[in-house]
């Protein structure tokens, strides 16, 4: 009896595990070294600053996470961010780090496919206890080529602040 429980537990292990591979695997185009186009404002009714920027995306850690560095600018002075991306085979989720050099606070998002986007929220808490929802949107327009938008939504808000679009264009 030992060894069927067994056995059974190790085949229903295995292709759990090789889904959890093949769902980081979705990502592998966006390795490589992109130009973007950004356009960020750091509050609702803040001013647009569009800006040029480069990133390299590649993957770490066994390959098991996905590191992206973007250098740019905002306000004319430097902007980097770091966002790390992973597949949590466990709750089956997506998962995103984001950091950068404006606010220097560490975020970290779950996320899902919806179609052809990678759709990750965040619900945020300031020291004084007031929230806001955050979301990014990763949205596929070819192997070459993809969108990333932020959004906020304090609590007393209905709909949604985009923050932040940058466009990926492969470097060739």
């Amino acid at each position: 009896m030992i060894k069927v429980i067994l056995i059974a537990t190790g085949l229903i292990w295995m292709p759990i595990h090789i889904w959890a591979q093949n769902e980081l695997r979705r990502l592998d185009f966006l390795m490589g070294e992109w130009n973007v186009m950004a356009e960020i404002r750091l509050s609702a009714q803040g001013p647009w600053d569009a800006s040029k920027g480069k990133a390299i995306i590649k993957k770490e850690v066994g390959s098991k996470v996905i590191n992206e560095d973007h250098y740019g600018s905002l306000e004319g002075k430097s902007y980097i961010t770091k966002s790390l991306l992973a597949y949590n085979k466990s709750n089956q989720l997506y998962q995103r780090v984001f950091a950068d050099s404006e606010h220097g606070v560490f975020v970290d998002y779950t996320g899902i496919f919806k179609g052809d986007s990678l759709v990750f929220d965040k619900l945020f808490m300031y020291p004084d206890k007031s929230t806001v929802k955050l979301k990014v949107i990763y949205s596929i327009l070819s192997k070459d080529e993809f969108i990333v938008e932020n959004s906020r939504m304090p609590e007393s808000a209905t709909g949604w602040d985009v923050t932040g679009r940058l466009r990926y264009k492969r470097n060739r």
